[in-house]
């Protein structure tokens, strides 16, 4: 019996440096502990055959505990490392796993003291062989209980990967379970009394079998080489990580899982929606019910800018029943945004266009049988207004590429600065009222559009005897406002519908692109635009702009 209790000992040490070679994969740390304790148990099993008297044999079985107490946690923490639940081997876990162990070997080396592991302890002759034979007491069957019911623990996870379809896993964790199997079904066998043991507990002898199907989970199915541990993490790291909002809905619709983009897209937290049913967190939602399976369906939460595209798909098992639904919410306000400014740009274009070539084909009719000064006057300006339009078209065009690219910061101050001088030069006769800040902004590169626009539509369209524009910039926390304030004749409404409503009527077109550049500029530089106009006072736009560096 020595012998194969030696043989187990270096087998065991053959795993475990071969373990401590694989660290810090997962599950090397607690397999190495594993093999200690089997090796500890072995030992101190070897000693008390060797022992003659019963105090030393008693205190050999004492010791022992240490190495029992070791394997069923070591075991536990391996096969959930193992698998990839590591979420269950934090600090607070592998403290509360220990509690019935550290009990366990404190009450081991006190044993002299109480009969709570045994009950009496006396040296029989069997077979001609001095043995310890000791009445187990209450605790020793609290111990036997706790240690297969980490064994059953440990064992679930590698049942999963029984039926991998990855062959490596396949082997590893059939190699695992024949690892623990062996010794507990000893042990089984010992404590009914279904062994002629001598009144040895011959458990220590299968680790000889364990660690040899530890050393084949390690040689030849690569048991560190290849590990399912990342498995569950890339599936949980992919449901929070995707772009698209997810919800797992039960079969009475109660929300069971959704990852932060679903939180974000409901205006909820987990804490609150968890476990609710779909239609106390979000009624709208709940109501598109079957829709979504039709077609793509659009959802936008109340009071909120997004908006999202709603698909479904079913959740079955293996027997092919429904057993629960996701819902994907997928961000299409942008996309909605640009089909929303593409059909505001066709319009405006189409009519300003058509508008413009039919005065210039009247008049230029006109001019083949008339000499007119006026019609030739009306066909240059009509003429310069469509060169005007291309060139307010080719800067929306530059907006919405730019809203793509990583975008550069320009001195605000600059900014205000070439945009009155380009446009005092344009229209000397307005008065330009403007302060600058002592305290320059770094802003987006978008606002050098949007500032030019404002301040030259207020210019341009100022028809008062007396017309004057003013610029006031203000800091507001993160933001800094600029305010353009004119005493022109005000922005007709047409033009208005165009913020007030995001897009034109069939029957409504706007004269031009430059409101659309102040509106759409600003919005995909982060701001925001607020506009007042009116008949007597004239009209004023507060653009409210992202500071990105101040100095």
């Amino acid at each position: 019996m020595k012998m194969v209790l030696v043989a187990t000992i270096a087998v065991g040490v053959t795993g475990g440096l071969l373990a401590w070679k694989e660290r810090p994969e997962p599950g090397a740390d607690p397999l190495i502990l594993l093999l200690a304790g089997q090796c500890w148990w072995s030992a101190t099993l070897i000693f008390r055959i060797d022992a003659a008297t019963l105090s030393s044999k008693v205190f050999w079985v004492d010791v022992s505990w240490i190495g029992v107490a070791i394997i069923p946690i070591a075991w536990l923490l391996f096969s959930l490392e193992y698998a990839g639940y590591t979420e269950y081997t934090a600090r607070k876990h592998i403290l509360l796993y220990s509690i019935v162990p550290a009990i366990t070997v404190f009450l081991g080396l006190t044993s002299h003291s109480h009969q709570l592991l045994y009950t009496n302890s006396v040296i029989i002759q069997e077979h001609g062989i001095a043995t310890l034979n000791r009445t187990p007491g209450v605790w020793f069957w609290i111990i036997a209980g706790y240690t297969y019911l980490l064994g059953l623990l440990g064992a679930l996870p590698l049942l999963k990967l029984v039926t991998s379809q990855v062959d490596p896993f396949r082997g590893q964790s059939l190699a695992l379970l024949l690892g623990l199997l062996a010794p507990w079904v000893t042990n089984v066998l010992f404590l009914r009394g279904s062994l002629p043991s001598a009144g040895v507990d011959p458990t220590p002898i299968a680790f000889a079998v364990s660690g040899l199907a530890y050393l084949g989970a390690l040689t030849r199915f690569q048991l560190f080489g290849a590990n399912p541990t990342p498995i569950r993490h890339a599936r949980n790291s992919l449901f929070q990580q995707m772009q698209q909002g997810a919800l797992v809905l039960d079969t009475h619709d109660h929300i069971v899982d959704m990852n932060d983009q679903a939180t974000t897209a409901l205006q909820t937290t987990p804490n609150e929606a968890l476990g609710r049913p779909l239609e106390q967190i979000s009624p709208d939602l709940s109501a598109l019910g079957s829709a979504t399976q039709a077609g793509q369906t659009i959802y936008r939460p109340q009071g909120a800018s997004q908006s999202y595209d709603v698909s479904e798909s079913l959740v079955t098992d293996i027997h092919d029943r429904t057993i629960g639904r996701v819902i994907t919410l997928h961000d299409v306000s942008n996309l909605l945004r640009d089909q929303q400014r593409l059909e505001v740009l066709h319009r405006v274009f189409r009519h300003n266009i058509r508008t413009n070539v039919q005065v210039i084909l009247g008049n230029a009719a006109y001019l083949a049988t008339h000499n007119s000064e006026s019609k030739a006057a009306t066909l240059q300006e009509h003429a310069v207004e469509i060169n005007e339009l291309g060139e307010k078209v080719r800067s929306v065009i530059d907006i919405f590429e730019q809203s793509r690219e990583e975008r550069d910061t320009l001195s605000l101050n600059s900014i205000l600065d070439e945009c009155l001088d380009s446009t005092s030069e344009a229209y000397p006769e307005v008065t330009f009222e403007y302060a600058p800040e002592q305290t320059d902004f770094a802003v987006d590169c978008l606002f050098d559009v949007v500032c030019l626009n404002i301040i030259q539509n207020a210019a341009q369209h100022n028809t008062s005897p007396d017309p004057v524009v003013s610029i006031k910039v203000e800091r507001d926390g993160e933001y800094v406002q600029v305010t353009v304030r004119d005493n022109g004749p005000g922005i007709d409404s047409n033009e208005l519908a165009l913020v007030e409503h995001g897009s034109e009527t069939p029957l409504k077109h706007g004269s031009g692109f430059g409101l659309a550049l102040v509106v759409w500029g600003t919005d995909i530089a982060g701001g925001t635009v607020d506009i007042e106009s009116s008949e007597t006072t004239g009209t004023t736009v507060s653009l409210r702009i992202p500071i990105l560096s101040s100095g």
